[in-house]
């Protein structure tokens, strides 16, 4: 019977992931093939649609990872910020690639999923198909710290210039720390509160010290385009938040996609800050310094969440407000992606253009990003 339960619960993440993956190629088409009509069509034509392709995509992810998975968002601070849709930076504390999603959850509620574009490791370009698409969307690769050259920053501000120029509308997505924070990585925790203390700064234990490089030039790249920075917090209630009262919280690793889409994290929670851009320091140590300003109140906020009292344990700073996405707003999402793949899987001759799509689309995309960024 435990094998039956736990094969059941494998299917809980099987299923939505055989769905998300398996409809790479048929939007990879979409996209690819949209780019190449629209090459005669007004630049604001082909933004217009190669925003809803993206957010149609972004919509399915939606579906699963809240509408199938009923969790439960529970967001604080400026809540309110998300009824104006605005062109901002959103920065946020780095723990799983279920971040990721969780930038999509909140992009929804403000009305700019489609909108959305990254600042993403360079080496994540090779992904087949996604990293083609990625940078075709506005998303910026870069390099760490110690391989970023003139070229890469180069090609940092002539995306960023092509944003601000054109006036797109933009929500850039950034994690300062360049890595997840893993509360059972000792050595990269001890590394970067060595480096916090050797510069400084405020030793922080739940959060890694922020790098600045891709952050400073992000906010001088876009300043009279964006106009805030949403400096976002947070928390999964799996890694330490469901606790009996009288219990010593230990703070463990945050849900992974896999972990998620099996349920195992019933709520998130968000703190939110706006911050107007024109307040963001402008020379590099200044905007250090306000950087890690934050992470330090970021990592003030999650002690608390971890804490042993009861009180303050479970919830992030201010007045929390509970909140469940419509099915109307993903459902018609999986459907039109049901549509698309139901020609593709259905016949003999789909199921070889699709792996077609998968393999050449595939060599092409990542012949590009080798090529060109």
């Amino acid at each position: 019977m435990l094998s039956v339960i736990t094969h059941l619960n494998s299917l809980k993440f099987m299923a939505p992931a055989v769905v998300m993956m398996g409809s790479a190629p048929p939007y990879f088409v979409l996209f690819s093939g949209w780019r190449i009509v629209s090459c005669v069509l007004p630049e604001r034509w082909h933004r217009a649609v190669d925003d809803c392709i993206w957010g149609t995509y972004q919509r399915l992810v939606e579906f699963f990872f809240e509408s199938y998975t009923g969790t439960e968002v529970v967001l604080y601070g400026d809540v309110n910020t998300l009824d104006q849709p605005e062109s901002v930076i959103y920065m946020c504390n780095h723990q799983t690639t279920m971040d990721w999603v969780v930038a999509n959850m909140i992009a929804i509620r403000g009305g700019m999923l489609g909108h959305m574009r990254f600042i993403l490791k360079d080496g994540l370009k090779y992904m087949p198909l996604y990293g083609w698409v990625f940078g075709q969307h506005g998303g910026v690769y870069v390099k760490r710290a110690k391989k970023f050259d003139e070229k890469n920053a180069a090609r940092f501000h002539k995306k960023l210039d092509v944003l601000r120029k054109k006036d797109i509308p933009t929500w850039m997505v950034i994690f300062p720390e360049g890595t997840r924070y893993n509360p059972y990585n000792l050595e990269l925790i001890k590394a970067s509160q060595a480096f916090a203390f050797k510069n400084g700064l405020a030793v922080t234990n739940h959060v890694l010290s922020p790098k600045i490089k891709a952050v400073n030039m992000c906010v001088q790249g876009l300043r009279g385009h964006t106009s805030a920075v949403y400096d976002v917090t947070i928390a999964y209630s799996n890694t330490g938040e469901e606790c009996s009262w009288m219990e010593t919280v230990e703070r463990r690793p945050a849900p992974g996609m896999p972990e998620f889409l099996q349920s195992r994290c019933p709520r998130i929670h968000v703190h939110i800050r706006r911050i107007p851009l024109e307040t963001v320091p402008e020379d590099e140590e200044s905007c250090h310094r306000w950087l890690h300003e934050l992470f330090e109140e970021k990592d003030n906020m999650l002690s608390d969440f971890y804490s042993d009292d009861p009180e303050k344990r479970g919830h992030l700073e201010g007045k929390g407000h509970s909140t469940h996405l419509s099915l109307a707003s993903t459902l018609p999402a999986l459907a039109f992606t049901c549509a698309v793949m139901a020609p593709l899987v259905g016949t003999s001759y789909g199921r070889q253009l699709y792996w077609k799509i998968w393999l050449f689309g595939s060599l092409a995309g990542i012949t590009w990003m080798k090529l060109f960024t």
